[in-house]
């Protein structure tokens, strides 16, 4: 298993690394726009 995953890590490194940038962000704008959502509504 962790063999498999160094592997397709070290064969698609750019598009892993792309990826969880990508998802990294999207998660800290929706908390940060829920957050004020809520911060806001109370």
């Amino acid at each position: 298993m962790v063999r498999a995953l160094r592997r397709w890590l070290e064969a698609n490194e750019l598009l892993a690394i792309i990826t969880a940038v990508l998802c990294t962000l999207v998660l800290l704008s929706l908390v940060l726009v829920l957050g004020g959502y809520l911060i806001v509504t109370r």
